[in-house]
């Protein structure tokens, strides 16, 4: 039997991009999004844009990429709940401890964290991206604890090489595996609306 392609036709998905050397692949990941019928919004942390520029995710998603609060696209309502209620679903990838904090704590402190913290009841997958040692800190894991406890969604860190040239846990998982995640929580969301 040959496996469908996933179908999030009409789905309106909040991208977050924290900073990370794995931001790189949430451009694949946006583009297949894209491909799947999804509508995709990103926002990207100041640190994320020193790996990679908001242009290339508004070439693969064909919409603004938001990257302030102080600052945003004319489209953009004002404020960080017009995209929660915009969007379907919330996946931040990569995550990095940083953003994983701050999700836990409750920090809002720019746009991505605000806007989580806004999103808190929304479907929410979480990418973890980081070095080993970063990964399997006390304080990630009570920080990964609390968020699997409000009800977010984890997919990886997987096991491979890692940017500072080790191997190691900490790899973000692949676009194609979010990609698969996201489909069945966005099936889930249209099976609970019949």
């Amino acid at each position: 039997m040959a496996k469908t392609e996933p179908n999030l036709q009409g789905a309106n998905i909040l991208l977050g991009v924290s900073g990370g050397v794995a931001a790189y692949k949430a451009v694949d990941l946006a583009s297949k999004l894209t491909v799947a019928g999804a509508a995709v919004r990103t926002i990207m942390t100041e640190n994320a844009c020193e790996f990679i520029k908001p242009k290339s995710f508004e070439a693969v998603t064909r919409s603004a990429v938001y990257t302030s609060l102080w600052t945003s696209p004319e489209e953009f309502k004002g404020d960080h709940t017009g995209l929660l209620d915009w969007a379907d679903i919330v996946v931040v990838a990569p995550a990095t401890a940083n953003i994983i904090g701050k999700i836990a704590n409750g920090i809002c402190d720019d746009l991505l964290s605000t806007t989580v913290c806004v999103c808190w009841k929304k479907p929410t997958l979480i990418a973890p991206a980081m070095n080993e040692n970063m990964w399997k800190n006390p304080a990630v894991q009570r920080n990964v604890k609390m968020i699997k406890e409000m009800g977010l969604e984890l997919i990886g860190p997987e096991k491979g090489r890692l940017a500072c040239g080790t191997e190691g846990l900490g790899r973000m998982s692949e676009p194609q595996d979010i990609l698969n995640a996201i489909e069945k929580l966005i099936s889930k969301i249209r099976h609970g609306k019949k």
